[in-house]
């Protein structure tokens, strides 16, 4: 082999190699900064992150360093933790739900930030100017609960034929609340069900309010979708069986728990492929030019255990509909 042409040959292997590789060789390991709301919060979504960035060629403490914060949804620390990740000049933020999300944004408008759940980033929470080209420094996946809205209510009536009032657990905390309980206002009216909001935003809110639930005659608690929300998702449907009421979420962590039944896409999916929004930000790409990708598939999950001691016979039709039934 003639001495260019073998130059050339390893000039072509070694852009071949992956990042993580190249990037240690360069004597830089890349730093990903992850604003987590509470390790309850993290724990079924963190191992997919940790498979995705293994599929991208990344090892964390080898070809890539996690800085990992917890603010245990003390609102007053996002803002501390997103300050203090900053000040580490970490290549990319990473961060799920609203309040999380907001503290980053708040934090910088230049270091390269994935966002993971978010309802609508352009016409709710407006972290993007569209979904194709994002701009500004901030991209990745959302969850679109406000949008399906209408199809959660309307899959509630059709597990519990007889549902007419309807809770709307809320954490008014959450800046994407107000534009999914619109969402939900106009759903519920349209399908003629009877709702109030409960406004939580600590655990024993969350106590209250299913006690005034089951005072009150509800029959049924539409829990939005929250951080705060999810890291109580054990309470939530520990009280959805104490006080006989039918728990229905955004996400299939919650039915692993005991809630009645979810509708919403995997979030564990989603928490797996923002690891190629991160390799693709450290390997260079803009990510005001990544766009925004929406879920391709919503799942429905049912919980034959908790039907059975709320006493809800589930429709066949609707057994036949669900993704996934927890016997």
């Amino acid at each position: 082999m003639r001495r260019r042409e073998f130059i050339a040959a390893i000039g072509g292997a070694a852009a071949a190699w992956p990042l993580a590789v190249r990037a240690q060789h360069s004597g830089h390991i890349p730093v990903v900064g992850i604003l987590w709301a509470s390790p309850e919060f993290a724990a079924p979504y963190r191992p997919p992150l940790l498979n995705g960035l293994a599929e991208q060629g990344y090892i964390p403490g080898k070809t890539i360093i996690l800085e990992e914060r917890y603010a245990n949804e003390v609102p007053e620390r996002y803002d501390v933790l997103a300050t203090e990740l900053v000040n580490l000049k970490v290549d990319v933020l990473v961060a799920s739900g609203g309040q999380p999300i907001y503290a980053l944004h708040r934090a910088t408008s230049t270091i390269p930030t994935v966002f993971i759940g978010v309802s609508d980033p352009v016409a709710g929470v407006r972290l993007a100017s569209s979904f194709s080209k994002p701009g500004g420094n901030m991209s990745g996946l959302t969850i679109m609960t406000a949008e399906i809205a209408a199809k959660r209510l309307v899959l509630l009536q059709q597990a519990i034929p007889t549902v007419s009032r309807v809770a709307l657990l809320i954490d008014p905390t959450n800046p994407g609340a107000p534009f999914e309980l619109s969402q939900f206002s106009s759903a519920a009216r349209e399908l003629g069900l009877s709702y109030d909001v409960f406004d939580v935003s600590r655990g024993n809110d969350i106590d209250q309010a299913f006690q005034k639930m089951e005072d009150q005659h509800f029959q049924a608690v539409v829990a939005f979708a929250s951080n705060f929300l999810s890291t109580e998702r054990k309470r939530i449907s520990a009280l959805g069986l104490k006080h006989r009421l039918a728990v229905m979420a955004s996400a299939k962590v919650f039915v692993e728990v005991g809630s009645l039944l979810s509708y919403g896409p995997d979030l564990r999916t989603l928490w797996h492929r923002a690891a190629y929004f991160i390799d693709k930000i450290l390997r260079g790409e803009s990510v005001g030019d990544i766009p925004v990708e929406r879920p391709t598939k919503f799942y429905l999950c049912l919980n034959l255990r908790t039907a059975k001691v709320l006493g809800i016979e589930i429709p066949p039709a609707m057994l036949a509909l669900a993704d996934e039934v927890i016997e």
